[in-house]
C-alpha cells in the first residue's frame, strides 16, 4: 500500500461546478442511479480507531453522498481488538449486515460456518461490473467451489516501485556521477564515498551501508541477483528458495565484503529503527537496500527543515543488477489486496440487492476518485475544504495549485486536510489504474509518476531508475498456509534459522568462514524441511497461476 495518506490543499480558485440534486430513479452524474428511499449502508470496519474522529473526518462525504446519492454512509469503528471484537460478534451473534477489512482467514471461518453471504450468482449474473473490473483477479477470490465471500480491498497492481538500492546524491555528485549498474558498481562508488567522507561534522564514523531491524529484508538483497521476493524461477514457473541457489552465495559473499572490509555498520542488525534514522540524519550513512521511503523520510525529509539545504543533498533510489539476472525483481506486488468486505447472513434479500448495486458502483473510475480524492468542485477554501478535483461526471482535471503542494510531498502545510474523508470508505476499491478513458489510481499523489513539473522530478527520476523491477507475484504471495498444514510451523521455522543464519554468514572474517556459514545454514534449512516447503509451494504456486488466466 502507498505510505502517506493523501492530503489536499486549501485553494481558493477552483472552477465553481453546481450541483443539481438528481430525482429519485435517475442516473447522477457519477453513473449511480439515484434509489427513491434513501439506502443506508451501515457497517463495521475491523480495523482499530476512534469514533468520534472518524465521524468528524467524514462529515463532508457523507453529506455529499446523501445528498447527491440518497445513500446514508455509517462506518461503526472502535478502539479494541479487532480479532477479539469479531469474535464476541460471532459468538454473540450479534454482528452487523456489512463487514468492512476482514482477513482472508476469518473470511474462511465465517463463510464456513454460515455467516457470510455468497456473491457470485449475484456477480455472475447481475453485477457485472464487478467481474470485469477485477479482471485476471477474479478467480483468485473464488473458493475451490467458486462461492465468493468477499469483495476484495486495495486490491490491483500499481505499477510503482517499493524496494531499491539507494545512494548519498550530494556526494556521488561530487564523484562526477560514476556509473552504477552491477553490484560491483555500487560497492566501489560506495567504497569511495566513504573514503571521500570518513567522518560526519560530529568526528562520528561513516558507514556505507545499515539497517534496522524491522527494515532487514533478505529478499531485498536477492533481488539483484534476479530472484523473486528470495526465489529463483525457472521455466516452468518451479521456485528454488536462495540458499538452495548459486546466486544466494554469491549475495551474501558480496554484502559480506561490505562486513569485512568496515563498510557495514556494526549495528546493522540490531539498531531498532530510531536509531538508524538518527544516523542517517546524523550523515553517517552513504548507501541503503530497502523501501524508497526510508532514506527520504531519515534524509532530506529532516535535512530540509535547516538553514542552507540545498534541493540536492538528498538519497536517491536506483537499480543495481547482477549481470547475469534477467530482471532485479525489486518489488513484488500481491494484487489480492489488503483484507475483504462481507455481507452476512443478517442481511435480507433486499438488503443484499441494494448492497450488490453499490458495490458495483463503488468499484468504478468515478467512484474510485469520490472515496480517494474526496468530494469534487467544492470551492469555499475558509476552512480548508477546498476539492483536490472538478469534474463534469464524464471530464476530470486535477486542480493545478493543488497539484503541486501534492507534488512537493508538503503535506504538512496543509490546513485541514484530515476533514476530507480519503481512504474512509475503500469498500471495493482497488490501487490498480482505473479501467476508464483518463486512468488514474486511488491514491492522488502517485498520479504524477512520469510528470515533468520541477515538483515532481525526484519521484519521476525514481520511477525511471527503478523502472520494471516491480512485478505481480500474486500467485506466489498468496499460498495459503492453515494452521492443520504442518508446514505451517515448519515455514516459521525456517524463516527464523534463516535470519539467524543470513546475519552469521554475513558477519563472517574470512570469504570461507562466509561460505561455511552459507552453506551450514543451507544444510539446516534443507534439515528443517525446507525441500517439503518447495514442493508444497511450487504446486499451489502454479494452481494459482492458473487461476489467475480465468
Amino acid at each position: 500500500m502507498i505510505k502517506r495518506l493523501v492530503v489536499l490543499a486549501v485553494i481558493a480558485c477552483i472552477p465553481i461546478l453546481v450541483f443539481a440534486q438528481t430525482a429519485p430513479g435517475k442516473t447522477n452524474m457519477f453513473g449511480w442511479v439515484v434509489p427513491e428511499k434513501t439506502l443506508e449502508i451501515n457497517f463495521y470496519q475491523a480495523d482499530r480507531g476512534d469514533q468520534a474522529q472518524h465521524d468528524r473526518d467524514t462529515q463532508q462525504i457523507r453529506d455529499f453522498m446523501l445528498k447527491e446519492f440518497n445513500v446514508k454512509l455509517v462506518k461503526n469503528v472502535s478502539d479494541v481488538d479487532t480479532t477479539e471484537k469479531l469474535n464476541l460478534m460471532l459468538a454473540s451473534g450479534n454482528y452487523p449486515k456489512i463487514i468492512m477489512a476482514m482477513s482472508a482467514d476469518t473470511v474462511s471461518q465465517w463463510a464456513a460456518q454460515g455467516h457470510l453471504y455468497n456473491m457470485a450468482p449475484d456477480v455472475e449474473k447481475t453485477y457485472k461490473g464487478i467481474k470485469s473490473t477485477l479482471g485476471y483477479l477474479y478467480g483468485m477470490y473464488l473458493t475451490d467451489k467458486k462461492e465468493l465471500f468477499g469483495l476484495p480491498r486495495g486490491w490491483g497492481l500499481l505499477p510503482i516501485p517499493d524496494q531499491s538500492a539507494h545512494i548519498r546524491w550530494d556526494w556521488y555528485q561530487e564523484m562526477g556521477s560514476p556509473k552504477i549498474a552491477t553490484p560491483d558498481d555500487y560497492y566501489n562508488v560506495i567504497k569511495k564515498m566513504v573514503a571521500a567522507h570518513p567522518k560526519n561534522a560530529n568526528g562520528e564514523k561513516v558507514y556505507g551501508i545499515s539497517w534496522s531491524t524491522d527494515q532487514v529484508k533478505v529478499a531485498d538483497l536477492m533481488a539483484i541477483w534476479g530472484l523473486k521476493d528470495g526465489y529463483k524461477e525457472d521455466a516452468q514457473n518451479n521456485l528454488s528458495h536462495w540458499v538452495n541457489t548459486p546466486e544466494g552465495l554469491q549475495a551474501v559473499l558480496w554484502l559480506n565484503k561490505f562486513y569485512r572490509e568496515g563498510l557495514m555498520d556494526p549495528e546493522a542488525f540490531v539498531n531498532k529503527y530510531d536509531n538508524w534514522k538518527a544516523k542517517f540524519s546524523a550523515e553517517r550513512i552513504v548507501g541503503h537496500i530497502g523501501g524508497w521511503w526510508q532514506s527520504w523520510n531519515a534524509g532530506h525529509e529532516i535535512w530540509s527543515k535547516s538553514p542552507g539545504w540545498t534541493d540536492d543533498k538528498r538519497y536517491v533510489q536506483i537499480s543495481i543488477k547482477d549481470p547475469a539476472a534477467k530482471v532485479a525483481y525489486f518489488t513484488p506486488k500481491n494484487t489480492l489486496g489488503w483484507n475483504y468486505t462481507v455481507i452476512t447472513n443478517k442481511a435480507t434479500a433486499q438488503d443484499r440487492a441494494d448492497y450488490m448495486r453499490f458495490f458495483e458502483w463503488a468499484i468504478s473510475p468515478m467512484a474510485v476518485r469520490i472515496f480517494g480524492w474526496g468530494v469534487p468542485n467544492l470551492t469555499d477554501a475558509s476552512d480548508g475544504k477546498a476539492s483536490f478535483w472538478t469534474t463534469d461526471g464524464k471530464n476530470w482535471e486535477f486542480n493545478d495549485q493543488m497539484k503541486k503542494i501534492i507534488m512537493a510531498g508538503a503535506y504538512d502545510q496543509v490546513p485541514n486536510w484530515n476533514l476530507r474523508g480519503t481512504g474512509e470508505f475503500f469498500i471495493t476499491q482497488g490501487q490498480a489504474l482505473t479501467k476508464d478513458a483518463k486512468p488514474s489510481t486511488v491514491w492522488a499523489d502517485q498520479n504524477f509518476n512520469s510528470d515533468p513539473a520541477p515538483e515532481a522530478k525526484w519521484r519521476v527520476l525514481m520511477n525511471k531508475n527503478l523502472e520494471g523491477t516491480e512485478f505481480d507475484f500474486t500467485a506466489f504471495e498468496a499460498i495459503k498456509f492453515l494452521p492443520e498444514n504442518v508446514l505451517t510451523t515448519k515455514r516459521q521455522q525456517i524463516k527464523d534459522a534463516e535470519y539467524t543464519g543470513f546475519v552469521k554468514a554475513v558477519q563472517s572474517n574470512t570469504v570461507a568462514e562466509a561460505t561455511a556459514n552459507f552453506n551450514a545454514l543451507k544444510a539446516t534449512l534443507n534439515k528443517l524441511g525446507l525441500a517439503d516447503l518447495e514442493k508444497f509451494q511450487n504446486v499451489e504456486y502454479k494452481k494459482n497461476l492458473a487461476k489467475m488466466k480465468l
